[in-house]
């Protein structure tokens, strides 16, 4: 079948118009098992269509992200691209709009999975079918593109579709009722997906049509060609891995070492807790997800992780947690006192004790506290893996980029590291807040300098040379002032309203707790946190002295991060974010009794 090219696809020799292949003459979708289907605009050159995958992760066409010229690429898209995925109906509030952080091309195929800023809750993913559809067989075509009567239509549709002829990649596909349209433009990427037992499975995506029967063509012809997913499966799961914990957290000398930022150790997105022993072990308490009704949010059992007992403050003094391999899981650092880094991965296993972290292997050795006082950790170059960030004793930054190798020593940081930015003493510099302040993908940092202000520095996610992650011919914004600890004695980046986008929970001097929420938008103060300042803790409690220790982390796996706060007595109590910052004491709820006992530091020195 000799196709004219009404798709641009990068490298593939067809030539046309912009990606084409919306469900033509397709009725609009009500059925909620179709709510994984994705609308997929790029910038405002191209309207594409979508699948989601994984929570995190939506395929579409590969064309859709290039033009005839340029071939997308591994990384961060090239134009600004969003998703609206849970939403059959755009003009509904149903689902979420998420910006794209990653791309990921494959070699071969006009096929390309997208990595959202934050996973889509509450849409369940397509089912990955791993059967070639059948010559004869009936399937439904999928898409938010145009149809037969409307330019740009607001709801899904779908079609059914006949597959005419199966190749090795493709899938040949003409309108079941005869003579109707398939695809027309606006659905390329969409998904073609065959029903088993009423339960969609994704068998293929659009990938040219002749758009004959799509308004406002006159082509006579309506067959279209379909790119083959079926055996694709390993491929999408090998890369469609979550990125929920590649912002890790860290505990670090003399920087707020009362918050806990948590780590996810098994890998399904619900922030646990590790903590260490007075005896220098370490045991892990994995959430249940749970924050409201009866089911305890630790239920157990509680596995010791750790063979060995050196993680004492006095041998470990830097902790570091972050899913530094990129496989979806928090994996652990530790900072000896002699100054060797040695990581662990995670392998995820809690059916026992000492299975959670695998061999520990050197990743890194010249890191004495005298040398470097403070380590941070965030995913810089936004690849879904853990970097690494030094605030050197002379005041440099210095980043160590992930290979995400942790197989063997001296592999994980072995890529050369990059000084990227001076004047960062812990003196002029008491605080470094880590998190996407604007919705990117990459990690940032704001830094509060000692005369209270904050400035914000931007991640370029450039690691190619020094100077370049936070460009420093570009100054730096102030975002706030009056941020001295004496004033605000603690502040904890936190995603509470689950958009995608790392704002500020800050306890005041008075003992209250109060949000700024971020616009994403780090020109200046009035922008990036432009207020209203609602009050989130409902009491006056917060001070270190009633509460001593807090612990942030999305413990229900909502995407939006919840707070756990350590009372005098040990007594820990959770609250749950409702994402509500339209007045005072919305945002947190404590539905919950204690969520555990015998939290004193005597007994646990340190939480992670």
């Amino acid at each position: 079948m000799a196709l004219a090219g009404t798709v641009a696809i990068a490298g593939a020799g067809l030539t046309g118009a912009a990606p084409a292949a919306a469900v033509g003459g397709g009725d609009p979708v009500t059925d909620p098992a179709f709510a994984f289907a994705a609308k997929v605009a790029v910038s405002d050159v191209n309207a594409c269509s979508g699948a989601l995958v994984a929570p995190q992760w939506v395929i579409t066409a590969k064309s859709c992200l290039g033009d005839a010229a340029t071939a997308p690429v591994t990384g961060v898209p090239a134009r600004p691209t969003t998703v609206t995925v849970g939403r059959l109906d755009l003009t509904s509030a149903a689902g979420q709009v998420r910006r794209v952080a990653w791309v990921v091309p494959h070699p071969d195929r006009n096929v390309a999975l997208l990595r959202l800023v934050a996973p889509a809750v509450g849409v369940a993913p397509v089912a990955l079918g791993t059967a070639a559809p059948a010559q004869g067989e009936t399937l439904q075509a999928l898409g938010f593109g145009r149809t037969a009567t409307t330019w740009v239509p607001t709801t899904l549709h779908q079609v059914a579709v006949t597959a005419a002829a199966v190749t090795a990649t493709t899938v040949y596909i003409t309108s079941s009722a005869g003579g109707g349209p398939t695809t027309c433009k606006g659905d390329a990427g969409g998904p073609t997906v065959r029903l088993v037992g009423g339960r969609p499975e994704l068998v293929a995506l659009h990938h040219t049509s002749w758009q004959g029967g799509c308004l406002g063509e006159t082509e006579t012809r309506r067959d279209a060609v379909e790119t083959r997913t079926d055996d694709l499966v390993a491929w999408i799961r090998q890369h469609s891995v979550s990125a929920c914990n590649a912002g890790g957290g860290t505990v670090v000398p003399g920087d707020q070492p009362s918050i806990a930022r948590l780590g996810d150790f098994t890998g399904d997105c619900r922030a646990d807790v590790l903590t260490q022993r007075t005896d220098g072990r370490l045991r892990v308490y994995p959430s249940s997800g749970q924050l409201s009704g009866t089911t305890p949010l630790f239920p157990g059992p509680y596995r010791d992780v750790n063979g060995n007992t050196n993680w004492a403050s006095a041998n470990r003094p830097h902790v570091l947690i972050g899913d530094f391999d990129g496989d979806g899981r928090s994996d652990l650092i530790g900072g000896t006192s002699d100054g060797r880094l040695t990581g662990q991965a995670s392998t995820g296993d809690l059916s026992a004790d000492n299975r959670l972290f695998g061999p520990e292997v050197l990743v890194g050795t010249g890191f004495r506290v005298s040398s470097v006082p403070r380590l941070y950790v965030g995913d810089f170059d936004g690849d879904g893996r853990t970097d690494l960030l030094g605030q050197l004793a002379n005041g440099t930054l210095r980043v160590w980029r992930s290979t995400g190798d942790l197989s063997a020593d001296a592999r994980l940081f072995s890529s050369p590291p990059r000084d990227v930015n001076t004047g960062f003493t812990t003196e002029a510099v008491p605080r470094i807040l880590t998190g996407d302040f604007n919705g990117d993908g990459r990690t940032d940092l704001i830094a509060q300098f000692a005369d209270g202000s904050m400035k914000a520095y931007p991640s370029s996610g450039d690691l190619s040379a020094d100077g370049r992650l936070f460009p420093t011919t570009e100054a730096a914004k102030v975002v706030g002032t009056g941020w001295r600890s004496t004033s605000i004695p603690r502040v904890m980046p936190a995603d509470v309203d689950g958009d995608g986008i790392t704002d500020l929970v800050a306890q005041l001097a008075d003992g209250r707790l109060r949000a700024y929420r971020s616009t994403g938008d780090l020109t200046s103060t009035a922008s990036t946190f432009p207020g209203p300042y609602p009050y989130v803790g409902t009491d006056s409690n917060w001070a270190s002295a009633n509460r001593p220790r807090l612990m942030v982390g999305d413990l229900s796996g909502d995407a939006r991060t919840d707070l756990v706060g350590q009372n005098a007595d040990g007594t820990l109590l959770a609250f749950e974010s409702t994402g509500d910052l339209s007045a005072d004491n919305k945002l947190f709820v404590r539905s919950q009794g204690a969520v555990g006992t015998g939290w004193v530091s005597t007994s646990i020195p340190r939480l992670f």
